[in-house]
């Protein structure tokens, strides 16, 4: 097997979960930077809509596009205060919007960066799709859009923006948490469940340090018989750390003496 294919960042060792989380924070991105080649107006008394108006080019639409940042930016939100015009005299026609390419690849960069981030998370903490999340899904959309509409009523339809972006950025957040070790850290047991380690194949590690990883993890939830195992197979695979591993594997079964006292 190719070792990109080991590597459990590698797409074809992606887990289900990370598979449709991907997609989702990819989808949430896609219609906030989609630029819309037409649009329409709605008549307040008759409900009816306009004859829509054709965009030819960005620098014609007369409203934000992009998201986190905007890269269509019309005039009216840019242009200095306008001079005093003659009464009676015609409305100049508005200058064109400014189109930011910068902003066009931050926003790429930035998108790119959560989903990578997303993946680390997900496959760093070795996240099954199961019932559990699915259901956990299902109730987290709409908790989402609720919490949003929330934030509008009590803050404004600005801070709903604000709302989104630290929404959709939170997994870097939690991949930093992740990296430098809070979340094993934590020992509530409400919250054992979020970082438990499930028992895999051992053919999954690719390396003894992400074995010893799990080995440990498995061994702070109790789940005893299976640290030992994993340790010992580790050992077979990477002698060279027989030492460290045999005092891990003496450590826990100590811990299995005790509880059996």
């Amino acid at each position: 097997m190719p070792q990109t294919n080991a590597n459990r960042f590698h797409p074809k060792r992606w887990t289900a979960l990370t598979w449709l989380a991907v997609l989702l924070w990819i989808w949430q991105a896609f219609p906030l930077n989609y630029p819309p080649s037409v649009s329409y107006t709605m008549d307040s008394v008759t409900g009816e809509f306009s004859v829509p108006t054709h965009y030819k080019i960005l620098a014609e639409i007369p409203f934000p596009v992009g998201w986190p940042l905007h890269y269509v930016t019309p005039s009216y939100l840019t242009a200095p205060v306008a001079p005093a015009m003659p009464i009676g005299a015609p409305l100049p026609p508005p200058a064109p919007s400014s189109v930011s390419l910068f902003a066009m690849v931050g926003n790429f960069v930035l998108i790119g960066i959560a989903i990578s981030a997303l993946v680390y998370f997900l496959q760093k903490m070795r996240y099954q799709f199961s019932l559990f999340f699915l259901l956990a899904l299902m109730s987290a959309i709409p908790f989402y859009f609720a919490l949003g509409r929330l934030v509008a009523l009590l803050a404004g339809h600005n801070a709903v923006r604000w709302y989104i972006i630290a929404v959709y950025f939170s997994p870097i957040a939690a991949a930093v948490a992740v990296r430098y070790s809070f979340f094993p850290r934590l020992k509530l047991p409400r919250f054992r469940l979020i970082w438990s380690v499930r028992p895999r194949s051992f053919d999954y590690y690719d390396n003894p340090d992400d074995a010893i990883a799990d080995a440990s993890r498995l061994d702070s939830c109790g789940d005893w018989n299976a640290s030992i195992d994993l340790y010992r197979r580790a050992a077979e695979r990477w002698p060279e750390h027989t030492e460290y591993i045999q005092q891990c594997i003496n450590s826990v079964a100590a811990k299995q003496s005790l509880a059996q006292t």
